[in-house]
């Protein structure tokens, strides 16, 4: 009876353990850089491993008067030299209200990218109900701003939405009988 209880302790705290062993993966700093005529801005953006998925952890904020659903973003890896610059852009999903912030996990589809280069972020497009916003030549802004050119003023182009506009609702009112002559 002792080796049936010492057994089950055993494997009950084998778990335990081998869960201590494993350290998290620290968060690695991203930096974002902030079109100011796009609706949208993202605070605190971290980039973390798990596993083999990389995960971007951050909060949207929405500085328009209409629902944004979706966002495209870029992340670029720029190592010390300024030699190697890998570039992964994806787009989300998001439903954002306006003039509100809300915090999401985007999983950007990342290959083995060394921890010791820089990252940096940027929003190539934002799409609301009525209108998308487009960053015009986002890649080159992302890259003249990981060389330290802060000084760029980049141009925005603001479409009309055709796709995402929500049903209009109709109501049926029902019409009086009229009497027949």
């Amino acid at each position: 009876m002792k080796t049936v209880a010492f057994a089950l302790m055993i494997l009950v705290a084998c778990p335990a353990f081998a869960r201590q062993d494993q350290t998290p993966t620290p968060a690695l700093p991203v930096t974002f850089f902030d079109v100011l005529d796009l609706p949208a801005r993202i605070d605190e953006p971290k980039l973390q491993k798990h596993d083999s998925e990389y995960a971007l952890k951050c909060a949207l904020a929405n500085r328009s008067e209409e629902t944004l659903v979706g966002v495209q973003l870029t992340l670029m890896f720029v190592d010390a030299a300024n030699n190697h610059i890998t570039r992964v852009t994806w787009n989300e999903a998001t439903s954002v209200s306006a003039y509100s912030i809300k915090t999401f996990e985007f999983h950007p589809t990342v290959k083995n990218e060394a921890t010791d280069a820089a990252i940096f972020l940027g929003i190539d497009e934002v799409i609301g109900r009525d209108s998308v916003w487009r960053t015009v030549d986002a890649d080159k802004l992302l890259r003249a701003y990981a060389r330290g050119q802060h000084g760029l003023i980049p141009k925005v182009q603001k479409l009309q939405n055709k796709f995402d506009k929500e049903t209009p609702r109709i109501i049926m009112r029902s019409q009086p009988k009229l009497p027949r002559p």
